[in-house]
């Protein structure tokens, strides 16, 4: 059986995943828990294609798409998860298999054969999923200046919802927050809104993982 553990951080682009997975790292480091993060597009046989590709990627249809970000995973998977798990690691996902699961269903593709795709990965100790509304997401591109940022695929322009790039974005992310809203409940997520200061959501995450790494923390001596 493994001995680490699996913590998944889900949610839309600009919602502060990567953010509190880096947090969330140093902080259990500090208490002498190894770490190691994962996330979409980062194995080392697909983490680079899907990069540098993202543009074309994006314009394939479903079925394609939903199977190199699969392939992605199960790299990961084989030759990091599974073996850090063993080692004794907590392993945080900076998304897992939800994200790709909601992005290809939304755009038509069979929910079960993409489910199918991941019924056999290890299953997360935690899911959490952050959110915020649709309005503060793209305030936050706008205030950070990267407007310019806004790509059809997060827009969701391919899917015909809108003429306009930001209405489209708007509508899009309201339908993504729907959907992880709706898959949260069902796997028993954690739900947690970013609407709050980063401390705060950090605090909230920390406390929702008490139960799940409370017995690898090794307290601070401050001597």
């Amino acid at each position: 059986m493994s001995q680490g553990k699996l913590i998944v951080l889900e949610g839309p682009d600009q919602v502060g995943r990567s953010l509190h997975a880096r947090l969330l790292s140093a902080r259990l480091e500090a208490h002498g828990v190894a770490t190691f993060t994962i996330g979409l597009a980062r194995s080392t046989l697909m983490g680079e294609l899907l990069k540098s590709h993202t543009h074309h990627i994006h314009q394939l249809n479903w079925r394609t798409r939903a199977l190199l970000y699969a392939t992605d995973l199960h790299d990961q998977i084989l030759n990091g998860i599974e073996p850090l798990l063993e080692a004794g690691f907590v392993v945080i996902s900076d998304r897992y298999d939800l994200t790709p699961k909601i992005r290809e269903s939304v755009r038509g593709g069979d929910p079960d054969w993409i489910k199918s795709l991941y019924s056999e990965i290890p299953k997360p100790d935690s899911v959490i999923i952050l959110h915020c509304g649709p309005r503060r997401l793209l305030n936050r591109i706008m205030f950070g200046e990267k407007l310019e940022s806004l790509n059809n695929f997060e827009s969701g322009m391919d899917m015909g919802i809108s003429t306009s790039i930001t209405s489209s974005f708007l509508k899009y992310q309201k339908l993504l927050r729907d959907e992880f809203t709706k898959a949260g409940k069902e796997i028993g997520a954690t739900l947690i809104p970013t609407r709050d200061s980063v401390e705060i959501v950090h605090n909230k995450i920390w406390e929702s993982l008490q139960p799940i790494v409370g017995n690898l923390i090794q307290p601070i001596n401050e001597s």
